[in-house]
């Protein structure tokens, strides 16, 4: 799944590309996709209308347009964007597609039909997104200082690796980037949360920007590549269960905890 350094980079690649273009034709091939408002209105509400630049907030990648109108997505398990000459042959995937001025593509793509649509028009609140205004701030938010994200932290009392999940405490966070913050700050993720020390939830807070802002990055340097693939092979310990620790050479456990699975190494994480 898409997590925080995905969506900033798909966010950025599809500004510079698209903003500044105007919708000629709106083509909603995967009906199940969209969820409010009807198939009707989003096939006649975006044309006409110029694409502004791009927006995330957690999870959510926000497009805009002018006259105001917000396109919500939350892209789930398989979704993926490209754009391409709108003469170019569809896929099977292809959930949805903004045909742009200058005969320019925007495609959505997403072979399990996971992903979630949702047409703000004429001021509506984000309020009619599930989830959306129940999301904490988001984890690259300049305005979550460590102060607040140490009271924050303070309302859970679960494994500290369900905390950062968790997008009612901090937005953006997956399973995957939950074990790099993890590792880089040396924290076993099943400790719970009430036996961290301060200079641990410290080290938690910038160790997590650290990893993310290395995450984008790494990504961005693939260019736009990065669109259409999840770029995961410069992870330390996600997915590498089996594998020898790149610190220690110690086997990195792999160990399920409800739906997801913990990567972890049991000598350099305490």
């Amino acid at each position: 799944m898409p997590e925080l350094p995905d969506l900033e980079v798909i966010k950025d690649i599809l500004t510079r590309h698209i903003a500044g273009r105007t919708v000629e034709a709106v083509e909603l091939r995967d009906p199940v996709l969209l969820r409010r408002p009807t198939l009707e209105v989003f096939r006649g509400e975006l044309v006409g209308r110029r694409v502004q630049p791009l927006e995330r907030y957690g999870k959510f990648l926000l497009l805009h347009f002018d006259p105001p109108a917000r396109l919500i997505l939350n892209l789930m398990l398989a979704g993926r964007f490209s754009f391409q000459p709108a003469t170019d042959k569809l896929l099977r995937t292809t959930g949805f597609r903004l045909t742009l001025s200058g005969k320019l593509d925007l495609r959505y793509h997403d072979a399990r039909s996971m992903g979630k649509l949702y047409l703000l028009l004429n001021g509506e609140p984000t309020s009619l997104v599930p989830t959306f205004d129940e999301q904490g701030p988001d984890a690259l938010d300049p305005a979550l200082t460590l102060g607040i994200f140490q009271a924050r932290l303070r309302r859970f009392h679960t494994f500290i690796k369900h905390v950062l999940l968790n997008q009612e405490f901090i937005a953006g966070i997956g399973n995957a980037y939950a074990d790099e913050i993890l590792y880089a700050a040396q924290i076993l993720p099943f400790r719970k949360r009430s036996t961290l020390t301060s200079e641990e939830i410290t080290t938690l807070y910038t160790t997590m920007h650290a990893v993310l802002r290395n995450a984008i990055a790494t990504i961005s340097a693939h260019g736009d590549d990065a669109l259409g693939a999840e770029i995961r092979d410069f992870l330390q310990v996600h997915g590498k269960g089996g594998q020898p620790c790149p610190k220690c050479g110690t086997t990195i456990s792999s160990v399920k905890s409800g739906i997801k699975i913990a990567n972890f190494c049991r000598k350099c994480q305490v």
